[in-house]
């Protein structure tokens, strides 16, 4: 009898503690409480037209409910730059601001609220924004400061000396002049720097065909996958197929092309002018010198160097420049997405950049 008490007790208090336990996780299913969208902060979501589009949405969700902005100013939801922005106070505003038409403000400003623009916005240098929506182009003065994002319906231009943090997008091409700063960047374009200088014609004499499997330490993995233990180094003007791994360092020499995909574990030198027709990946720091061509994607644990006239991705394929820094030389071009998870900065070409060698 003690035995059946001891087992109906048991059994008792197990259901117990098992509707204590999932009690409120059945309830949650029958009748869902928590229902609400999360918010996602700027430097959680990996979408860099995320708040711009949203903002749009919004804008576009009001429009629908007032179809003459003009004729309700002092609605709740935003605020209307006024025909005349002559004294118009923008430290003040702390409502999302709609401009209509476009406008070029004749001093710098400051403004603490997103700003919505119905056509082009050029802004005076040492302006100050935290957000920028044009259905336009964008031009940002010499020494601008966009604080969370901007996106232009046509291109977004940034003078020399602009910081674009934390995103930038255009539906066109983002241009971003010498000593700019940025962190996220997505066009079918980017241009750093301007245009690049004439890139040399290549030697007339045609590439040498060769194989990876020819080099010191090479291991065969598959039909397709060659793997070279230690450090690698690609003679100039040789035309490889295939996927390489790499150990140790790579170099890659000039005019070098590899048709296929290329990672290293310690670091990339790639050659003025090389081809690599595929992604290049490494742990460590990737340096890409003059008028060398990536298809992509470009991905680097540590840092990447992009010299002058480097191009990764193209109009038709856009792909993924991504690294914790990236420091590009004027003249080099991307398409696609560029992501400097710590910081980016366009650099003059009397400037000093760091360098790889092999010892």
């Amino acid at each position: 009898m003690n035995t059946t008490l001891f087992y109906l007790a048991f059994l008792l208090l197990s259901v117990a503690l098992a509707v204590i336990a999932f009690g409120p996780t059945w309830r949650e299913w029958r009748h869902p409480t928590d229902t609400a969208a999360l918010q996602v902060l700027p430097q959680y979501t990996t979408d860099i037209e995320h708040f711009s589009d949203r903002f749009r949405a919004l804008v576009q969700a009001h429009q629908t409910q007032l179809p003459s902005p003009l004729s309700s100013p002092t609605t709740t939801d935003f605020d209307f730059a006024p025909v005349a922005l002559e004294g118009m106070n923008w430290a003040a505003m702390r409502r999302p601001l709609v401009c209509l038409g476009s406008i070029k403000p004749q001093g710098a400003i400051v403004c603490s609220a997103p700003v919505f623009i119905h056509g082009d916005f050029e802004a005076q240098p040492n302006s100050r924004f935290v957000g920028l929506l044009a259905q336009g182009r964008i031009w940002l003065g010499t020494g601008c400061e966009v604080g969370q994002w901007a996106h232009a319906d046509a291109s977004l231009h940034l003078q020399r000396g602009c910081s674009g943090l934390r995103r930038l997008s255009s539906a066109t091409c983002v241009e971003l002049e010498a000593d700019c700063c940025f962190e996220r960047i997505q066009a079918p374009s980017i241009s750093f720097g301007g245009d690049a200088t004439v890139e040399p014609e290549r030697e007339s004499h045609a590439l040498v065909d060769a194989s990876f499997e020819r080099l010191e330490g090479a291991v065969r993995q598959s039909d397709h996958v060659t793997l070279i233990r230690g450090n690698c180094k690609l003679p100039r003007m040789h035309r490889y197929h295939g996927s390489l791994v790499v150990t140790g360092r790579l170099l890659i020499g000039a005019g070098t092309e590899i048709l296929g995909d290329v990672k290293a574990r310690d670091g990339i030198v790639m050659g003025a002018g090389a081809r690599v027709q595929g992604a290049l990946c490494s742990e460590k720091q990737i340096q890409i010198l003059d008028h060398a061509h990536v298809t992509g994607p470009l991905v680097s644990e540590s840092g990447i160097l992009l010299g002058a006239g480097v191009q990764v991705g193209t109009p038709q394929a856009l792909t993924t420049v991504s690294a914790e820094t990236i420091m590009a030389e004027a003249g080099a071009r991307a398409h696609g997405t560029v992501w400097a998870r710590r910081l980016g900065i366009v650099w003059t070409a009397g400037a000093v950049a760091p360098t790889a060698s092999f010892h």
